[in-house]
């Protein structure tokens, strides 16, 4: 796919959909730092359905390309996380082309799409079963065709040549990676929990292998329904008091907010209900875990996406996990690249967890290239 020798290695264009924005990010990796090449957001209002009026939104992404300092045209997408189907399911042990063949006829009776209308992929867990049944745990990934349309024809029309669709959560496992700058050994056990607006996502790393994962309906969307309901006000203005208050309690208020303590212990207090149900469902993940697999514990556990900096979220998972918590904004990949993107950006680029899964696609693009460099040097290293 890539050819010549690099000084300097670009990634592909990652392309991050979310439930409110479009995040894009382009890395370089010069010697063994990276940096940010490009980089570009577009504000999604319609948040109901989604892209809202198609042309305006082709409109917006290629003024954000045509600003945002990109090399080249291809990118990785990862769709929004309400338009995959995500399941962990037990099959026969067989080979990978065969085990593919069985998991969309998996997928089609339990979720009701046609076998010709979605694309269907796989990933070993490894979990050890108990009896010595001959079955495998799986991650059975479903994306429906017209779900995918919806969002790559935009992509496609302004400009972008989209070479692979990705999940959110494969994109955030590759941006925590311990190969990646600042690693901490293959066989750790980390537990990274990505809070999003339409909903939430567990997910157990071994090393680089994705363990486990496992999709929370409790989101930044539930979150914000919760504050209108016990403050009695609209939904725009609870979900700019809970802005207001993960900007505070983070450092990153602009001082344009501001939440007296009153506010914000109401705000704690009508999103209380929801963060200890959010943290029984994480701990049931974290003991699954235990169960299915030998070896090390989880030793940290990492929040991040946008609505991970809930205040008080983080303290009350350390406290009912028993495990500590970390925020990606801690000195994470995505934190490292902040005063990156916010010079490409000329503007605030909010919180660094917001850039996690697009700094994980655009990754994709580095790591094949890696890839392509060494097995050219083991070719002539034979030839010689």
């Amino acid at each position: 796919m890539f050819a010549g020798r690099f000084s300097a290695s670009i990634g592909l264009v990652g392309i991050d959909i979310g439930a409110r924005a479009i995040k894009m990010l382009q890395l370089r990796e010069h010697g063994r730092r990276l940096r940010v090449v490009g980089a570009g957001r577009v504000d999604l209002h319609d948040t109901e359905s989604g892209t809202g009026d198609s042309h305006t939104l082709v409109e917006q992404l290629r003024g954000a390309i045509g600003s945002g300092g990109f090399t080249g045209r291809k990118c990785v997408v990862s769709l929004p996380r309400t338009a995959l189907r995500v399941q962990s399911v037990r099959l026969p042990r067989m080979p990978l082309e065969e085990l593919r063949q069985a998991a969309a006829w998996e997928a089609s009776q339990r979720f009701g799409f046609d076998r010709n209308a979605m694309e269907v992929d796989v990933i070993r867990t490894g979990a050890e079963l108990q009896g010595g049944e001959n079955r495998q745990e799986v991650l059975l990934i479903v994306a429906p065709h017209d779900a995918m349309s919806t969002w790559l024809e935009p992509v496609m029309a302004a400009g972008l040549r989209p070479i692979a669709v990705e999940t959110h959560f494969t994109a955030l496992a590759r941006a925590f990676s311990p190969h990646g700058p600042g690693g901490d050994g293959q066989n750790r056990v980390r537990v990274v929990v990505d809070v999003g607006a339409s909903g939430s996502t567990v997910m157990i790393l071994r090393g680089t292998q994705i363990a486990f994962c496992k999709p929370i309906a409790v989101g930044g969307d539930q979150f914000d329904r919760a504050v209108a309901e016990y403050l009695q006000i609209d939904i725009t203005a609870a979900r700019e008091l809970r802005a207001a208050r993960m900007a505070a309690a983070t450092g990153n208020d602009s001082g344009t907010v501001t939440t007296d303590p009153a506010i914000d212990r109401a705000g704690y207090d009508a999103v209380r209900p929801l963060l200890g149900s959010f943290c029984k469902q994480v701990i049931l993940c974290i003991r699954y875990y235990g169960v299915a697999f030998r070896g090390h514990p989880p030793e940290r556990l990492i929040l991040t996406g946008g609505d991970g900096l809930e205040p008080r979220l983080g303290e009350t998972l350390a406290e009912q996990c028993k495990i500590p918590v970390e925020h990606d904004d801690d000195g994470s990949l995505p934190d490292r690249l902040g005063e990156d993107i916010r010079r490409v950006l000329q503007r605030p680029p909010g919180p660094s967890a917001w850039w996690a899964v697009a700094a994980g696609l655009s990754l994709r693009g580095l790591s094949q290239q890696r890839l392509h460099r060494v097995r050219a040097t083991s070719a002539r290293q034979e030839a010689a």
